[in-house]
C-alpha cells in the first residue's frame, strides 16, 4: 500500500513537473505572439502577459538593488585611479585648463551625482545631487519602454546639459527631468526620452524620444523612436516619429535593412546646428540613426531631410560639428554584438570634398577604446579628441598621436563606476557657470 502511495505520488510530481513545461512554453510563445502582434490585436489578454512576463525584473530589482548596472566589475584599468596613472598625474592632466562634467555613481552618495571637476587641479568645484526618490515619484507614464520606478542605485544621470541658471537637464531614459543649483527638481516630462540632451540656437532642449501610439500600426510592433523639442520649463513643442520622416522622404527601405525587427532605427544623437553654413541652417539636426548605420541632416520646418549617409560607421553614437563644413561621428562600429574591428573610431565627414577621414583611428586602435554601446567622442579646440568610453567606465582626451590623460571613477580596487555620457567644458564654456555657482547658497 505504501510502495503504491508512493508511485502515485511520484507520477502526480511527474506530470505536475510535465504540465509546467508545457505552461512555460505555450507562455513563452504567447507572450512572442503579444510581441510581435499589432496594438489593434494586443487587446486586454495580451497587456496582461506582458505584465506578467516583466513580473520577474521588477522583483529583481527590489531584492537585489546592490547588482546595479552602473557597476564594472573586474575593469581593465587596474593602473587607474581618477586622473592618475599608475599613481602619478600625467603631464596632460597637470596641463589641461579645461573642466570635466562628471556623470557617474557616486560611492559617498550612494547614487548618481554630477560634479564639475576643473582638470588641472582635480578640484570638484561643484557637485548636484538630485534627489532620486522624489523623480521616481514623477513618472507615472509607464511605457512599454521606459520605466516608472529604477532603483536608487540604478538611477543614471545621462548627459547632463548645464542651463543658463546653472541648474542641469537630464534623463534616465524614463524622462527627462530638470533639477535647479540646489539639485531641486523643477522640470520633468514624462514619458520615453532617452540618450542625448542637446541645447537649439533659441535654448529650446532636443532628446530622443519614442512616438504613442506608434505610427504604422498595421505591420508589427517596432519600437517608433522620434525627435522630441521640448521647452526650458517642461513644454514639449515638436515630435515627429523618425520612420516618417524616413517614408516621407523616399527612404523607406531603410527600414527594411534594420538589422533588429523590434528596434529598426534607434536613434542615440540629436545635434542641433546653432549656425548657419553653406551646407545647413540654425536650427536642421543631425541625427543618429544607430540600427540603421545612418546619420542624415534634416530639417523640422519643412520637413525635408537635406542630406543622409549610411555608413562607414556602424551602430554609431554622437554627431558633432568640426568647423562649418565638417562633421564627426563616433563609430562604435559593431555587428551582432562584437566588435567589428577590434576597436572605435571616429569619422571625420567633410561635405566640401565628399570624403570620410579617421585621424584618431590609429591612437583609439592603440588605447583599445572599444564601448560596445554608448560612447561620445567630441573634437575640441586645437584638434584633440574628448572620448567617453561609457561602458568601460574610461574618459580620455587624446591627440592623433598620443594620450593626454585618462580618468576612471573607481569603486574599489576591482571595481569601476560607469560614465554616463560627461561632458567636456572650455574655460569659456564654464566661466559663466563658476561665476554663478560662486554665489549660489544651497541649504
Amino acid at each position: 500500500m505504501l510502495n503504491l502511495e508512493r508511485k502515485v505520488s511520484l507520477y502526480v510530481v511527474l506530470l505536475m513537473l510535465f504540465v509546467g513545461i508545457i505552461g512555460l512554453v505555450l507562455f513563452g510563445a504567447s507572450v512572442r505572439h503579444v510581441l510581435g502582434a499589432s496594438e489593434s490585436r494586443l487587446g486586454g489578454f495580451g497587456e496582461a502577459l506582458l505584465k506578467v512576463a516583466e513580473f520577474p525584473s521588477h522583483i529583481r530589482e527590489v531584492l537585489n538593488p546592490t547588482d546595479f548596472g552602473q557597476k564594472i566589475k573586474k575593469g581593465r584599468f587596474g593602473n587607474l585611479d581618477g586622473f592618475k596613472k599608475d599613481g602619478k598625474f600625467p603631464a596632460g592632466v597637470l596641463a589641461d585648463d579645461g573642466y570635466l562634467l562628471l556623470s557617474t555613481y557616486n560611492i559617498d552618495k550612494e547614487q548618481s551625482t554630477v560634479q564639475l571637476i576643473q582638470i588641472n587641479t582635480q578640484a570638484t568645484l561643484y557637485q548636484w545631487t538630485p534627489d532620486i526618490e522624489q523623480l521616481n515619484g514623477l513618472n507615472i507614464f509607464s511605457e512599454e519602454y521606459s520605466a516608472d520606478y529604477t532603483a536608487k542605485l540604478n538611477f543614471r544621470l545621462v548627459h547632463p546639459l548645464i542651463m543658463k541658471d546653472s541648474g542641469l537637464v537630464f534623463n534616465n531614459g524614463s524622462g527627462l527631468y530638470g533639477v535647479d543649483s540646489c539639485g531641486e527638481n523643477n522640470m520633468f516630462v514624462d514619458g520615453t526620452l532617452h540618450h542625448s540632451n542637446e541645447l537649439d540656437h533659441e535654448g529650446n532642449i532636443w532628446v530622443p524620444g519614442v512616438v504613442y501610439p506608434r505610427s504604422y500600426t498595421h505591420i508589427n510592433k517596432f519600437r517608433d523612436d522620434a525627435i522630441t523639442k521640448i521647452s526650458p520649463s517642461g513644454e514639449v513643442l515638436f515630435r515627429k516619429s523618425i520612420a516618417e520622416i524616413l517614408v516621407e522622404n523616399g527612404y523607406r527601405g531603410l527600414l527594411s535593412a534594420a538589422d533588429r525587427e523590434a528596434d529598426p532605427i534607434h536613434i542615440n544623437d540629436i545635434q542641433p546646428a546653432l549656425t548657419d553654413s553653406d551646407y545647413w541652417r540654425k536650427g536642421d539636426l543631425f541625427l543618429s540613426l544607430a540600427h540603421l548605420g545612418t546619420v542624415m541632416l534634416y530639417r523640422p520646418s519643412t520637413n525635408k531631410i537635406l542630406w543622409l549617409k549610411t555608413g562607414p560607421w556602424m551602430s554609431q553614437h554622437d554627431v558633432n560639428f568640426v568647423d562649418d563644413h565638417t562633421i564627426s561621428v563616433f563609430g562604435n562600429d559593431i555587428m551582432f554584438g562584437k566588435s567589428f574591428d577590434g576597436h572605435n573610431s571616429v569619422y571625420f565627414y567633410d561635405f566640401e570634398t565628399n570624403k570620410v577621414s579617421e585621424p584618431y583611428r590609429e591612437i583609439m586602435k592603440e588605447m583599445e577604446v572599444r564601448t560596445l554601446s554608448e560612447g561620445r567622442g567630441t573634437p575640441l579646440p586645437g584638434g584633440d579628441l574628448f572620448i567617453d568610453e561609457s561602458n568601460y567606465g574610461r574618459i580620455l582626451r587624446v591627440s592623433k598621436d598620443k594620450v593626454q590623460w585618462e580618468y576612471v571613477n573607481r569603486i574599489d580596487k576591482d571595481t569601476l563606476a560607469m560614465s554616463s555620457w560627461s561632458r567636456y567644458l572650455t574655460q569659456q564654456e564654464a566661466k559663466p557657470i563658476l561665476s554663478q555657482l560662486k554665489d549660489n547658497s544651497c541649504k
